[in-house]
């Protein structure tokens, strides 16, 4: 028998780009906003801070979306080497 007290267990987040990278809740808004500006690396994007506020439009169904860096988008992927991909992950949505 194993017990588990629930109140220790704190909900994480995986990413932002490796499936196995676990980042507490609590944490998740500063950890993205360092990668977003980090070098390029496992957890970098490499942005420079006057690309933080750049945004992207697309059409779905005759309606105009606006997407921006820390929007959630979710997308049904079975493969860890797919979710790591970004370009992967955007078709797949």
């Amino acid at each position: 028998m194993i017990e588990l007290d629930l109140s220790t267990v704190e909900p994480t987040l995986s990413g932002p780009k490796l499936p196995h990278d676990r980042v507490g809740m609590k944490n998740m808004q500063k950890d993205w906003h360092q990668c977003l500006t980090a070098p390029v690396s496992n957890k970098g994007f490499g942005l420079k801070k006057e690309e933080l506020g750049n945004s992207g439009k697309f059409e779905f169904d005759g309606i105009e979306y606006t997407l921006k860096h820390g929007d959630v988008c979710i997308a049904a992927i079975t493969s860890c080497t797919n979710t790591s991909n970004p370009m992967v992950m955007l078709a797949a949505g």
